[in-house]
C-alpha cells in the first residue's frame, strides 16, 4: 500500500528531528570511539586518579597547596634526556602565562641531595622545586602508575612525568619523550577548566 503525501511529509519531519538524536547516541557509544578534540587529552589518563600519599607535596600550609603540580622524577643521575625534559618544563610554564602561577613544578630526585644537580637545575629555572630523597612511598605510588599505564605490565612504560590536581589527585602521565605542546595544550585546558570552576 503506498503512502499518501500527507504521511511523507510526517515520515520525512519525524526522520529529521531523530536524526540528530541517533547521531549523538552513536557518537557517545563506546564501539564509534568519537571524543571531540577540545575534551581529548594528550597525557596517559589515569583512571580512577591516584591520591599522593602523605608527605611533602600533601603539607598543610605548604607552597604547593592548591596549584596543580606537575611532577618529574629522577632516578639516578639526570642525563642528557633529563636536563631536555626539565629545559621542555620550563617552556611549558612560561607558555603558560598568567597561568602559570597555578602550577608548581616539581622535581622528585631518589637520592640524597646532590648539589650540583640542584644548582644546575635552578639555573635552568629559578621557578623548579627541587626535592631530594623524596618519599619512598611517593615514588611508589608513581611508579605503581607507571606500571598500570604500560601495555605489558612486566615491561617498564617508561614514564617520568605525572599531572596531580589541586587535591593531589594523579590524574595525567606522560611516557619519555612526550611532545611539551602536547603537554602545554593539557595543562591550560585543566587550568581554564579550574578556573571555570571556582568562579562563584
Amino acid at each position: 500500500m503506498s503512502m499518501t503525501r500527507q504521511q511523507v511529509t510526517l515520515v520525512a519531519i519525524f526522520a529529521l528531528f531523530l536524526a540528530p538524536l541517533l547521531l549523538v547516541l552513536m557518537m557517545r557509544s563506546s564501539w564509534w570511539g568519537y571524543q571531540p578534540t577540545e575534551l581529548r587529552n594528550y597525557g596517559l589518563l589515569v583512571q580512577p586518579p591516584v591520591p599522593l600519599p602523605a608527605g611533602p607535596l600533601q603539607q598543610e600550609g605548604n607552597r604547593f597547596n592548591g596549584n596543580w603540580l606537575l611532577l618529574y622524577v629522577v632516578a639516578g643521575n639526570c642525563d642528557r634526556g633529563c636536563i631536555d625534559d626539565i629545559v621542555a618544563m620550563r617552556q611549558i610554564h612560561r607558555a603558560l602565562g598568567r597561568q602559570g602561577k597555578y602550577l608548581s613544578i616539581v622535581i622528585l630526585h631518589e637520592n640524597k641531595a646532590d648539589s650540583a644537580l640542584q644548582s644546575k637545575l635552578e639555573s635552568i629555572y629559578q621557578e623548579l622545586n627541587f626535592i631530594a630523597e623524596a618519599p619512598a612511598e611517593t615514588l611508589a605510588t608513581l611508579a605503581q602508575i607507571s606500571t598500570d599505564l604500560s601495555p605489558e605490565k612486566d615491561s617498564p612504560s617508561g614514564i617520568r612525568t605525572y599531572v596531580a590536581d589541586p587535591l593531589g589527585n594523579v590524574i595525567l602521565a606522560y611516557r619519555v619523550g612526550a611532545n611539551p605542546g602536547n603537554i602545554n595544550k593539557d595543562l591550560k585546558r585543566l587550568l581554564n577548566w579550574s578556573k571555570q570552576d571556582n568562579v562563584p
